[in-house]
């Protein structure tokens, strides 16, 4: 009896589509912040790089600007307003570029990894966040033992290699003084580039270990007792809601699926706008061509969209196009009786292609 408990109390069952998307419903979703760190440093790394030189050009031009102002002189408020304008539009062109790229780089990750997610009970005050008890247990989790690791492993790359970079570059700072402005300028910008990089290179180790921890971590979390499957299964069949919620996540996970399909199509037939079938045939693993993806009204459109933007020929012919959506499934086979046309569409489909692969190379 007590092994049979402990048998319940275990997660070793694993997470249904109603527990993944309620995780996700509450804020809770495997995301790596050092990911994030590391492509918006690499990214502000790789415009610094570009910008550098024009960076240094502005600046120049702006202290320039400065000495070229008599100190000794009374200025009109016009004047003083030039003068505040041009500080501001200087530091916009050196700074704004670095901030828009790695802004947009730091949300495309996060989109990347968890995709758009607005979650209003992350924003909720909870009293367990605020709990001094709960908060003790945190800081002697495994969780909080990982950061500190992770935390001593960044630490010690970043003063291993600027420790590295001073050491070896030491000899070569005297050659500064023989240098022209730009000359050692641009030596500068080098070593400190080369640093930027190592900095960058060996986060990136940290970051890959951060995403398959919290992947692991999260899997780990998701995973179910036979309690809870059982509890969980209840409340679906007495809930058409969670039912309906399940069905919906499912459809959805179905369409998603069908429509990555769509770009190894090699013909799409329509009837022409409110029906779209794509279809598919391998000679070497298929009896006879599949539908791999089929919709109506807005789904039709999103086909055709995908379609036109991986060259994939589309063809008009009602009868057929209406004949595949109502009678056949989607991964299923074309029938004996709709062969011929079908054949007719994929041979012009194949001579089309070839005529774009003649031109492409031509």
């Amino acid at each position: 009896m007590a092994e049979n408990k402990e048998d319940f109390g275990e997660k070793t069952e694993e997470p249904s589509l109603y527990r993944i998307e309620e995780f996700r419903r509450k804020g809770e979703v495997a995301s790596s912040k050092e990911l994030i760190n590391v492509l918006v440093l690499s990214a502000t790394v790789f415009t610094l790089g570009l910008s550098i030189v024009f960076i240094f050009e502005t600046l120049h031009e702006y202290v320039t600007y400065l000495y070229s102002l008599e100190p000794t002189k009374s200025y009109s408020e016009s004047a003083l307003k030039a003068i505040l304008s041009r500080t501001v539009s200087t530091a916009l062109y050196c700074v704004a570029p670095i901030f828009i790229v790695s802004a947009c780089v730091g949300v495309l990750s996060n989109v990347m990894q968890i995709g758009f997610l607005f979650s209003p009970e992350v924003l909720e005050l909870k009293w367990e966040r605020l709990n001094p008890i709960a908060g003790a247990k945190r800081l002697i989790s495994i969780r909080s033992l990982v950061e500190a690791l992770k935390g001593i492993f960044k630490f010690t790359i970043v003063i291993s290699i600027v420790y590295y970079f001073i050491s070896d570059q030491l000899g070569s700072y005297q050659g500064f003084l023989h240098m022209t402005t730009m000359g050692a300028f641009i030596h500068g910008r080098n070593i400190l580039m080369q640093m930027a990089l190592s900095l960058v290179l060996g986060m990136v180790l940290v970051a890959l270990g951060d995403f398959a921890y919290q992947k692991m971590s999260y899997r780990k979390k998701l995973m179910m007792t036979k309690d809870e499957v059982k509890r969980e299964t209840k409340e679906k069949e007495g809930n058409p809601e969670v039912k309906q919620r399940i069905r919906t996540i499912q459809r959805e996970m179905a369409q998603r699926r069908m429509m990555a399909d769509v770009p190894t199509a090699d013909a799409i037939i329509t009837n022409p706008t409110h029906l779209s079938v794509a279809i598919r045939y391998n000679a070497e693993n298929m009896v006879s061509p599949q539908v791999i993806a089929k919709g109506g009204d807005h789904m039709a459109m999103r086909i055709r969209e995908i379609a036109r933007q991986h060259h994939i020929p589309i063809v008009e012919n009602i009868p057929l196009a209406r004949s595949l959506y109502k009678t056949v499934k989607l991964g299923e086979s074309v029938p004996t009786a709709m062969y011929k046309a079908v054949a007719e569409i994929l041979a012009f489909a194949y001579k089309l292609k070839r005529k774009e692969q003649a031109v492409s190379l031509g």
